[in-house]
């Protein structure tokens, strides 16, 4: 294939199969914002006015397949995938409205055989676990959303529906334009090589300050480069190795799903793996690799450039998988954490500790985890600190840490200790504007482990509420916090009627309105349903028969038939005597 500036009509004609690399990202367009603008940049583009859709960079190693070329995409994946589609789509409703004959009438069949299908065969190979459902899903025209079994199949599936959509709306005249628009004036600029080591050359030097390149991307083409310019003559077989751990790190990415954002995953990695000095060095990891390789391929030092290379790939690599592993884990003191929501400044940590632990079942991981979740409890949920308290001393700990669990526990204690004294903890439970003070998730996470508590100590003992429970957001399951006395009497307070309620006065307001002890769970549902039966009902039938043990002991703490300071009080003190027993860091076993 010759490089220079081509149609898209000049780019697919011929006897050529385009493959896309395993070690290369799975298909990522999604509705959102890619197929959107493609759709309006060719909608908008005036017939006969040339529209540039970029660079694609093409390794062909000779190779055939059926008397066909076989090339490489090595840059250009997700727009040669897309316009792929988008013909496929575009012609099959053509073909839909005109009928076979009135469509090879008008030359369209053989651009299907141009951008779709060539004598049954297809233009494109997807990357290898997503190329059987390409084939016959999106190339064929058999639905295939039974049949999803990856994200990236799910995006192509809805790229499909996307442009099916689209382009239903459109008229005929409308179909054809489009087609003219993409076959004659749409132009890309191709680079064509004959192996890897050129292609990393071209990909780095045209590619590292392009748009939308993320630093894992931009880390990967850097280190190829590199790798060529280590390697010399060599080249191909340490780069295969380079290749083939992206490849790991992509399939990996591909079963986060959204969860994880991979530059994120990558800093992770360079905070708990490298030996860093400054915080830019990990925010910014291009950099740092820059920092590290360049002088030595400059002095010449490039046996050390590969090996750090090796390792630097090699350890990446695991730590993708690593964090796979995290999502997956159903170890309850990781799961506490995840339901906090505040996992950024302990997963490097996580990372680490998580590999490194050879103990049964992750014992000394989950003793890790539970002082975190103590952690990230007192000092971000209670206290509100600032969302970088303590990250310095957390990002030293797992770059230093080299698997002795002990000296690493005692480090989490002290911090517990320096950023929330058990004085300062106890103080904040007692706040008289505990409910103001504190977020609604945080409240909701509080009370989901008292009503643990309760269910496993009190009788009859019964099974935990689940982090699935917990956790439900529908309109009437979900569980909110709502005050026992309220304010407002036809409010949202637990307890409505004035023989049970208290005397609701400035001093009650100000002192005990908004303390812990005045505080429960309730679901969403439950709050229309209290408010016109009488004491009767409301002490013995919905506190005692109520669903959650944290309902149902109010009644132990009716003082005469009401609900007072004395209840508050009394109630409080046993809510605190058990935080500060949950969450005390003296009480972890490592």
């Amino acid at each position: 294939m010759e490089n220079g500036q081509k149609t898209l009509k000049e780019l697919f004609d011929g006897r050529k199969i385009f493959n896309i690399p395993d070690y290369q990202r799975a298909y990522a367009w999604d509705e959102s914002r890619q197929l959107p603008d493609f759709v309006e940049d060719v909608e908008s583009q005036s017939l006969g006015r040339d529209y540039f859709l970029g660079t694609i960079l093409f390794q062909e190693k000779g190779d055939k397949q059926s008397g066909f070329d076989l090339i490489d995409v090595v840059d250009g994946q997700q727009r040669i995938t897309t316009i792929i589609i988008f013909m496929k789509v575009l012609l099959s409703e053509l073909q839909r409205r005109l009928g076979d004959e009135e469509f090879e009438e008008n030359g369209l069949d053989l651009a299907y055989e141009t951008y779709v299908k060539n004598k049954n065969r297809p233009k494109l190979q997807a990357i290898s676990p997503d190329n059987d459902f390409f084939q016959n899903y999106i190339l064929g025209d058999d639905d295939g959303f039974s049949f999803i079994e990856t994200p990236s199949q799910r995006r192509l599936y809805s790229a499909k529906r996307y442009f099916m959509k689209r382009l239903e709306a459109s008229d005929s005249d409308e179909l054809i334009a489009f087609k003219s628009k993409l076959d004659e004036s749409t132009k890309v600029l191709t680079y064509s090589v004959k192996d890897s080591a050129e292609a990393t050359l071209i990909f780095e030097t045209t590619n590292d300050r392009g748009k939308g390149l993320t630093n894992l991307e931009k880390i990967k083409s850097f280190l190829m480069y590199k790798t060529y310019l280590a390697a010399g003559d060599d080249a191909g077989i340490y780069l295969k190795s380079v290749q083939e751990r992206f490849t790991d790190v992509f399939r990996d990415l591909e079963m986060f799903d959204g969860k994880l954002d991979e530059d994120a995953v990558l800093q992770y990695h360079c905070i708990a793996f490298e030996s860093w000095r400054e915080k830019e060095d990990y925010q910014q990891p291009v950099s740092y690799v820059r920092k590290i390789l360049n002088p030595l391929i400059r002095k010449g030092e490039k046996v050390e450039a590969l090996e750090f290379i090796d390792r630097f790939s090699r350890e990446l690599k695991e730590s993708f998988r690593v964090m796979r592993e995290l999502l997956r884990s159903e170890l309850s003191q990781y799961r506490d954490l995840v339901c906090l929501e505040r996992l950024g400044n302990f997963n490097p940590l996580l990372l680490k500790t998580y590999k490194y632990d050879e103990s049964k079942g992750k014992s000394k991981f989950g003793s890790v985890c539970k002082l975190l979740e103590i952690f990230s409890f007192r000092v971000f949920a209670l206290q509100q600190n600032r969302s970088n308290t303590g990250q310095a001393r957390l990002f030293a700990m797992a770059r230093d840490f080299s698997g002795k669990f002990e000296p690493l526990c005692d480090k989490l204690v002290e911090l517990v200790e320096r950023f929330s004294s058990k004085k300062k903890f106890k103080e904040h439970l007692q706040y008289a504007d505990f409910y103001q003070f504190m977020s609604s998730r945080d409240l909701s996470y509080l009370m989901w482990k008292y009503e643990n508590y309760l269910r496993g100590n009190e009788q009859p003992i019964c099974a935990n509420m689940s982090e699935e429970e917990y956790r439900n957001s529908g309109s009437r399951t979900r569980l909110t916090v709502e005050h026992i006395a309220s304010q407002n009497p036809k409010g949202c307070g637990i307890v409505k009627e004035e023989s049970v309620m208290p005397e609701i006065d400035s001093e009650f307001v100000e002192h005990y309105m908004h303390r812990l002890g005045n505080l429960t769970f309730d679901p969403a549902s439950a709050n229309s349903s209290k408010g016109n039966n009488g004491i009767e009902v409301k002490s013995l039938r919905y506190f005692s028969k109520a669903p959650y043990k944290i309902q149902n002991e109010l009644e132990v703490f009716l003082n005469d038939g009401k609900w007072d300071e004395e209840s508050i009080d009394a109630r409080e003190g046993k809510i605190v005597k058990f935080s500060l027993r949950h969450w005390s860091p003296e009480y972890v076993e490592y």
